[in-house]
């Protein structure tokens, strides 16, 4: 009876820290979660709504009507749709959230479901953060990590500036950083166990989950914070090996996690990576590439909505004091807690390269580090910063929780000193900032007060925390963990007031009724093949969520070959490659800037942003035209810019003649007379009927895919790329009828992969546990035998 109350306390013990993350969480985002109308409040529009969720019920509507989404009609002309990472119609949260929704009958993916998926992402940052600390935390012939201190670095991490502030509204960002903990417990396990294979197991699964969530270069700070920290892990567990057995184990463990783990991740990583490869993102300039903090941004660890409207390294003024316990101690006594020199090593790194271009650490990465030379923003180095500062505040809680010696007191003294004068400056500066906005002009009281409220929230903290600090150096009789729950309810405080509302907005249509889309009706197409053209006039993706298909579209990654059609041809020319029959400008006409006069008719006027925009019908001949046609001459072109200044010749015809860069010869004797009329269309698939006096070539108005094949008298023919862009296919002479079908072979190959390595993956862990399985029972009989004899 008595063991099984002291199970039963064991377990609440182990329970109640998720439990409080779980009612933190609901506190958290309750204006969000409330169903009361005058309360609620949701995440806020713009990328939010405009690409995610736009993307989401792109992909619900094919997905209700029995199609996978491959590929997208609506965008850039045949958009390679699951390719894109930010699609994230492979990662399992969301293709669940799909399937459930198709079940219950939903009419679209609503809002309310994107909200719940970032929402619990946030838990499961916390969540996950609290597991890695209370686990990895715990080193060798030491205790784990204090409850309350991995509590501390949970809720710091999880509700900290990073995770509640840019990143929600960018849920692929979102996503990816909520799996970092758990991808680093799991490269501990790898690193530390006997039993690694297991482990490296897991690592795979849960990079699967983290690659599929969308976004590669989150992953790739994880990736490369994953590599530093196992090398450190297996360094510390191994110490006392010879190097060259210590490099063997590494690059046996390492190197069979990281085949498992691009394995599994094939049916994603394999379309990903040629669609990259192809894409604007194949490579950026150093001056692309290198956008990042401005050096004066580093006041964001602890100014909070001032210098910038997020907070993304901010993790509250305790946990900051926290983490300088944490490297103060570790410096005293570097055996106590060695990874404290890893995060601290990570933080600082990350730090640097979070500048970008404005510091040299950058340099190096973009001309030495695999990836770098791929992304952009280099500020998305603060989720590395933020999860070092936030496992650094738990080390220092931990040190904190923990008995402490009279010459420790003593410091931690000093330090609440300290603490507590720069909390009286600062509260000096408060009151002298509320002085100068009663004096000031109109024009600059709401920005004074705005600087007042942040500045408070920094005098809150830097005198709590001083206070708290002399409590424990004064600690008698009371529990220490009363004195842990006071901090933890200063640190909840602290980020819950600055943080809850950074990303929020009262309720509002995401899509709301478009005067200069509406008019763009059945009755005003000329056929039903056409596309929009979105010069400024519409919000992102807004033509395709009102069922139209657009020239361009909302995704940061594109074919580069069809970006360059869409910068490069001139403008009377594109909308005819592309079929376009309306255009959302804010232009006052349709006049190139060629100088050419596109024929247009207005059909409504309306403001976009601010500015006026305005509604065209695009009445350029041939009306009949749907988007198929057969050249009557082939031109060959020596490269992509003779291929344009082609283009730009006067009177050039675009259906007349087709461009080749580079063709073979044969391809030149193609011009013939005769027509082509597309027949049906869906998402990934084209009928043609052609009809040709001579050998031909077809083009259809849709962006080039090394995925398309086309069937011809029931033979598959590879297409080509037509006008550098296009999709055209070689015919023979007569009449028939061409069908075009997209078949992600790069889907199908990676798909094959993964199925592959799951089941060699489930292999190695059964025989890894039926070896420890049968080591147990060798070890059991051998001490029968003993006790017999």
């Amino acid at each position: 009876m008595i063991i099984a109350s002291h199970r039963a306390r064991r377990r609440l013990a182990a329970a109640a820290p998720i439990v409080i993350l779980m009612l933190l969480w609901a506190l958290f985002f309750w204006r969000i979660l409330t169903p009361v109308p005058a309360d609620r409040l949701t995440f806020q529009q713009g990328d939010f709504t405009l690409q995610f969720l736009a993307y989401r019920q792109l992909a619900y509507r094919q997905l209700a009507a029995g199609r996978f989404p491959v590929i997208e009609e609506c965008l850039y002309s045949g958009h390679p749709f699951q390719a894109d990472p930010q699609s994230q119609v492979l990662y399992p949260p969301v293709l669940a959230a799909m399937l459930i929704g198709r079940a219950l009958g939903w009419a679209e993916y609503p809002l309310r479901a994107l909200e719940w998926e970032v929402m619990l992402h946030v838990l499961l940052a916390a969540i996950g953060m609290y597991g890695f600390l209370r686990v990895a935390g715990n080193e060798p012939g030491r205790p784990p990590l204090h409850r309350v201190a991995a509590l501390i670095g949970a809720v710091a991490y999880g509700f900290g500036g990073f995770m509640t502030g840019y990143a929600m509204l960018q849920t692929a960002i979102l996503q990816t950083a909520a799996w970092l903990p758990l991808v680093l417990l799991a490269i501990r396990r790898l690193a530390t166990r006997q039993r690694w294979v297991p482990a490296a197991a897991l690592l795979a699964v849960l990079v699967f989950f983290a690659f599929t969530a969308g976004h590669p270069q989150t992953l790739l700070f994880v990736a490369y914070t994953g590599a530093v920290a196992f090398a450190f892990w297996l360094w510390q567990a191994r110490r006392g090996e010879r190097r060259a057995a210590l490099l063997k184990q590494g690059l046996t463990r390492g190197g069979v996690a990281a085949l498992l783990a691009v394995g599994l991740s094939a049916a994603q990583l394999i379309p990903t990576l040629s669609f990259m490869l192809a894409s604007t993102r194949a490579s950026l300039t150093f001056d692309q590439a290198g956008r990042g903090f401005a050096l004066h941004d580093i006041a964001l660890v602890a100014l909070t909505g001032v210098i910038n409207i997020w907070q993304p390294i901010y993790v509250g003024i305790a946990p900051l004091a926290l983490a300088g316990v944490a490297i103060f101690a570790a410096a005293r006594a570097p055996d106590r807690r060695r990874d404290a020199w890893l995060w601290v090593a990570a933080g600082l790194g990350a730090l640097v390269l979070s500048f970008g271009a404005n510091a040299i650490g950058f340099d190096l990465a973009y001309l030495l580090a695999p990836g770098y030379r791929q992304f952009q923003a280099q500020e998305r180095h603060a989720v590395i910063v933020t999860f070092a500062l936030c496992a650094l505040a738990a080390y220092g809680a931990d040190v904190l929780l923990r008995p402490m010696r009279p010459r420790a007191r003593w410091k931690l003294q000093r330090a609440a000193r300290w603490l507590g004068l720069w909390g009286a400056i600062a509260f000096s500066g408060l009151i002298g900032l509320l002085i100068a906005q009663r004096l000031a002009g109109e024009s600059v009281q709401a920005t004074l007060s705005t600087i007042a409220d942040k500045l408070a929230l920094i005098v809150l903290g830097l005198l709590g925390t001083a206070a708290l600090f002399a409590w424990r150096a004064r600690l008698g009789a009371t529990p220490r963990w009363l004195w842990g729950s006071a901090l933890l309810g200063l640190v909840v405080f602290d980020l819950f007031g600055a943080n809850r509302y950074t990303a929020t907005q009262p309720p509002a249509d995401p899509f709301p009724p478009n005067p200069l889309i509406a008019p763009i009706g059945p009755t005003q197409r000329p056929n039903g093949y056409s596309r929009v053209y979105n010069h400024f006039g519409l919000p992102l993706n807004g033509a395709c969520i009102a069922g139209l298909n657009e020239v361009g579209g909302g995704s940061p990654i594109v074919l580069r070959a069809y970006k360059s059609l869409l910068d490069n041809a001139p403008e009377d020319v594109m909308v005819k490659l592309l079929n376009a029959r309306h255009a959302v400008t804010w232009r006052g006409a349709m006049e190139t800037p060629e100088g050419v006069m596109i024929p247009w008719f207005l059909l409504a006027r309306d403001t976009f942003e601010g500015k006026e925009a305005s509604t065209y019908r695009l009445d350029w001949e041939p009306q009949t035209f749907n988007g198929a046609w057969i050249p009557r001459q082939i031109t060959a072109a020596p490269s992509e810019a003779a291929m344009y200044d082609r283009m730009r010749t006067p009177g050039f015809d675009p259906f007349a003649e087709a461009i080749f860069i580079n063709p073979l010869d044969e391809w030149l004797r193609r011009g013939a007379n005769g027509s082509a009329a597309i027949e049906g269309k869906s998402p990934g698939y084209v009928k043609v009927a052609v009809n040709a006096d001579a050998p031909a070539l077809l083009v259809v108005s849709e962006a080039y895919h090394w995925n398309w094949v086309a069937l011809l008298n029931g033979q598959a023919v590879r297409p080509v790329a037509v006008n550098g862009a296009l999709l055209g296919v070689p015919i023979p002479a007569g009449a028939f009828s061409v069908e075009f079908s997209y078949r992600p072979l790069d889907l199908y190959a990676g798909t094959a992969v993964s199925a592959i390595t799951a089941i060699v993956m489930a292999l190695m862990v059964g025989r890894a546990s039926g070896q420890q399985v049968g080591k147990s029972t060798s070890r059991q009989v051998s001490r029968s035998g003993s006790v017999e004899s």
